[in-house]
């Protein structure tokens, strides 16, 4: 299948009639991104083809329709300390895909485990996170670098230093200190637009000794980047200083989703319409001693989830909880379901089927949790999880989206 080389291929203007190059472009455009990637070597055309925007959105249209099906792709990233015989040492990143699938009879539960090996752009760095995804773009941080990569295509885009943050820390009393929050990534379908956010945490030292006890926290500040301007630009945040996020944010219609606490838990979501920060309150527990961890998505929900840790009988009583619905200014939460009590179940990773559960173990063992028949099934896949520093887990929709 060519297209004639004097031959110009126009995405924009569709026939009523389709015609033999529309049928290549519809058999292309849901083929996987690997083999694309293989297939722009072919002919100049097919190399401007799969470069093309509407070519592009149209693949990733095709991959996202196809993500909630049988077979599922979850991307793993975890970093690992690896010592050289002189005692020095550097952080390793791995990144791996796995393809879970289930039987008909949904009896058997498969999965194949792929290493990307894909080289980092940066040489000298500290962990590499991933902070948040979509559309087949995973933001990543490094220390106080902020890159996006695509994992399909291999590509790496490292953004401009931050606008907000400082180069170094201060050595005096009484003077700024700035640090990394959080991070946020998503499209902004109105404005046709990638965007990252980065919320900075800000403080300083009554004492010059700088420690805990002489710590004054200052009120959040936030920057956005977009991808268009290629810059940081400062935009208004107005939550307590006390706000300390840890979780990677899940981007969901328009929004990005954190789990948060500042002595309350809550979920601080971020417009990317209109660039405005809101705070979501989290169901009550309080009085059933369950507390609220992690967010994630389920579906197309943001899914919560809270746990209770029976010291008597070494075991975890987990719930999951789903937002129902969300306009930017109010939300209603419903119980999916109860896990447990389960002995030695860490934490949840992600829904990766509608009724399965991956979950982490607290030897770091995977483990796939049926919802509807309470099966929990160990996963046996240890040269991902051993030994690890730290790891995570989200589903991943292969796209040939551009980074660059």
């Amino acid at each position: 299948m060519f297209f004639p080389a004097n031959k110009t291929i126009k995405m924009s203007h569709v026939r009523e009639s389709e015609t033999p190059e529309d049928r290549v472009i519809d058999i292309l455009s849901r083929l996987p991104s690997k083999s694309l990637m293989r297939f722009k070597c072919i002919h100049k055309s097919w190399f401007s083809l799969i470069n093309s925007l509407s070519f592009v959105a149209k693949h990733l249209n095709n991959s996202v329709d196809n993500k909630l099906s049988s077979s599922t792709c979850i991307l793993l990233n975890r970093s690992q300390a690896h010592i050289f015989p002189d005692q020095s040492w550097k952080q390793e990143v791995f990144w791996s895909m796995i393809d879970f699938s289930i039987d008909s009879d949904e009896s058997n539960l498969h999965y194949d485990v792929e290493d990307l090996n894909i080289p980092f752009p940066l040489k000298d760095h500290d962990f590499v996170l991933i902070f948040g995804y979509c559309n087949g773009i995973v933001c990543i941080e490094a220390g106080k670098n902020v890159l996006l990569c695509n994992p399909a295509t291999r590509e790496f885009r490292q953004l401009p230093d931050s606008c907000l943050l400082l180069p170094s820390p201060p050595k005096g009393k009484f003077e700024l200190e700035t640090s990394f929050q959080a991070l946020g990534f998503g499209y902004d379908c109105n404005a046709k637009e990638y965007k990252v956010v980065r919320i900075i945490e800000n403080c300083e030292y009554s004492d010059d000794e700088r420690t805990f006890y002489h710590r004054i926290a200052l009120p959040h500040t936030a920057e956005l980047y977009t991808r268009t301007a290629n810059s940081w630009k400062e935009i208004k945040i107005d939550i307590s200083s006390a706000t300390y996020s840890c979780s990677r944010s899940v981007f969901m219609k328009g929004f990005c989703y954190w789990y948060a606490t500042d002595g309350e838990d809550y979920i601080l979501s971020f417009d990317l319409g209109d660039d405005t920060f809101h705070i979501i309150q989290l169901p009550s527990r309080r009085e059933s001693s369950f507390r609220f961890y992690y967010i994630f998505l389920r579906n197309e929900s943001l899914a919560s989830f809270c746990s209770r840790y029976d010291r008597s009988e070494d075991s975890e009583s987990c719930e999951i909880w789903v937002m129902d619905d969300y306009d930017g200014v109010k939300s209603s939460w419903t119980k999916l379901l109860t896990i447990g009590p389960l002995q030695g179940i860490k934490k949840p990773l992600t829904f990766w089927k509608s009724d399965e559960l991956l979950m982490l173990d607290s030897d770091g063992r995977a483990t796939s949790y049926n919802s509807s028949t309470g099966n929990l099934k160990y996963l046996h896949i240890p040269p991902i999880l051993n030994r690890v520093v730290d790891f995570e887990v989200l589903i991943y929709v292969k796209s040939i989206v551009h980074v660059k």
